[in-house]
């Protein structure tokens, strides 16, 4: 009689919290994301600190560096460990050896797999922000097709980092039918990677 009443409560709680793992607490299947995602997920966390961070480490009132693209990324490395100013993904350019990130001025887009916030074409107004403030500042740039396979993500102003899933894009009419990545930059059809810039 015991063994019943507690095994039943616990039977219960085991079967809820299994529809809570299958389907998140949000409602939405969990993804679980391959250990590039993860790791390119890491990689923008690390900018956005690097970004908080810029003002203090350069001894400026500015917010964040002037500068628009990969020259944004290379203002903000903070030493030279500089792997993470680039995607991970299989499927993005591999950066060529012995980047000098500090010679600005030479850096071309093929000195990331990021593409960083146009700051002149779309200067931010606020940074850090959250709320209704909430902008796009770096994402996998799709240089050659998605730079993951089947989606890419997206660093906001507010720290956060959101996945997108080519096949959701599809299916939310923002991408055609038989689409194979999401391009990023002035002529994205999605309007917060227009403000993005590749170079």
């Amino acid at each position: 009689m015991h063994a019943r009443h507690i095994l039943v409560p616990l039977s219960v709680l085991a079967g809820a919290a299994a529809v809570v793992l299958w389907r998140g607490f949000g409602g939405a299947p969990i993804v679980d994301l391959s250990g590039d995602v993860s790791a390119c997920a890491a990689n923008l966390r690390h900018i956005y600190t690097d970004m908080v961070l810029y003002g203090t480490r350069h001894h400026t009132e500015q917010r964040l560096p002037q500068e628009s693209g990969v020259r944004l990324l290379a203002a903000l490395a903070a030493s030279e460990d500089d792997g993470y100013l680039t995607c991970p993904g299989p499927g993005a350019e591999p950066v060529p050896k012995n980047v000098d990130y500090g010679d600005r001025e030479s850096l071309t887009g093929a000195a990331s797999a990021y593409a960083a916030r146009d700051t002149h074409a779309f200067p931010l107004a606020k940074f850090p922000s959250g709320g209704a403030e909430i902008e796009p500042l770096v994402a996998c740039d799709n240089a050659h097709g998605l730079n993951h396979e089947g989606c890419m993500n997206v660093l906001y102003s507010d720290g956060s980092v959101v996945t997108l899933f080519l096949a959701q894009e599809i299916e939310h009419g923002r991408r055609p039918a038989g689409a194979t990545t999401i391009p990023v930059g002035q002529d994205s059809p999605i309007p917060d990677l227009r403000k993005l810039s590749p170079d």
